[in-house]
């Protein structure tokens, strides 16, 4: 089977589809309603993640489905959108505003793979690396479905019975969504909180100022929400966001730290910065990511008044 169907009680179901990269799988939730199921999150647009949907929904009964939700625009939670609307004829398909505006920017899209190589490159990426690294985004599987109701804060959407509620979470996405349960506490978190790695919180050509800054503040949140149980986009159940969040909070701390350090042994460029920080082989995928995170950390270090970006690209700790 291509995909792998769990029962976690309570209605929920977890999908587990294969993904190409380091982080081999992604997690997407069918969630049972008398009035129909909802499903939250799609996988790649790939022929092989169709067939692990045709496969679960078979596994599940055929349920009539509602709702297809998506949490944000990333390749591995809205690629096979369009597949699995078209598979299942849900009754809406539900994304943030500011969700959907970036995936219609982003996938497909020629100008947006002129503009990240251009990005690339202005952050230190060699052009032979940035052009295919570019080439490579531009690639990845994605056909995205149409959103037909767009949420955002203060927004509710009934799951089986239970309110819950539309949270808007940055830092990892613009735009990014989860659904909580007013009884229950039952987080949909998709990839804001992880269990064993950390989201990766990056800096692209469209993405919105200090993106760690408003993801302490998501961490924070979160904290302060105290949900029962996270499902997350990938690894095991978060069974103690709380104390999850506080440690991812301390990670940031040490890798601003770590970013300071490099640029105090000579690192000057955010590329420059990932040799220092990222050991061993990185693939393009990798180095992108090793790359956008960097100017994240770079940024959020000039905010805190510990580095300066003295012209565009090129960085001093101070």
């Amino acid at each position: 089977m291509s995909a792998i169907v769990a029962d976690l009680g309570g209605g929920v179901f977890r999908i587990t589809h294969p993904l190409p990269y380091a982080l081999d799988h992604v997690h997407c939730y069918a969630v049972r309603g008398a009035d129909g199921w909802t499903l939250i999150d799609t996988g790649l647009g790939t022929p092989t993640t169709g067939q692990g949907w045709r496969e679960a929904l078979a596994e599940l009964g055929h349920p009539r489905v509602q709702r297809v939700v998506i949490t944000h625009y990333h390749p591995d939670h809205i690629g096979g959108s369009a597949m699995l609307v078209e598979l299942t004829g849900p009754e809406e398909v539900v994304q943030s505003a500011r969700d959907a505006e970036l995936t219609r920017s982003t996938w497909n899209n020629e100008q947006n793979r002129v503009d990240l190589e251009q990005f690339l490159l202005d952050q230190g990426m060699p052009p032979a690396t940035a052009s295919e690294s570019a080439f490579r985004e531009g690639a990845l599987p994605v056909s995205a479905a149409a959103p037909t109701r767009l949420v955002g804060e203060g927004d509710t959407l009934d799951l089986d019975g239970e309110t819950f509620d539309v949270l808007v979470l940055p830092g990892h996405a613009d735009g990014h969504i989860a659904l909580m349960g007013q009884r229950t506490g039952r987080l949909f978190g998709g990839d804001v909180l992880l269990q064993g790695i950390t989201p990766t919180v990056g800096t692209w050509h469209d993405t919105e100022f200090d993106p760690l800054g408003r993801y302490l503040a998501t961490l924070e949140r979160i904290s302060d929400l105290a949900p029962a149980v996270v499902f997350p986009g990938h690894r095991r159940l978060v069974e103690e966001p709380r104390t999850r969040a506080e440690e991812i909070v301390e990670h940031h701390v040490h890798r601003l730290e770590a970013h300071r350090e490099a640029l105090r042994a000579g690192a000057v460029t955010p590329y420059e910065v990932t040799f220092r920080l990222w050991s061993g082989e990185l693939g393009y995928h990798e180095r992108r990511f090793a790359l956008v995170e960097a100017v994240s950390h770079l940024t959020r270090l000039e905010q805190l008044g510990l580095a300066e970006e003295a012209e565009p690209g090129r960085w001093r700790a101070l």
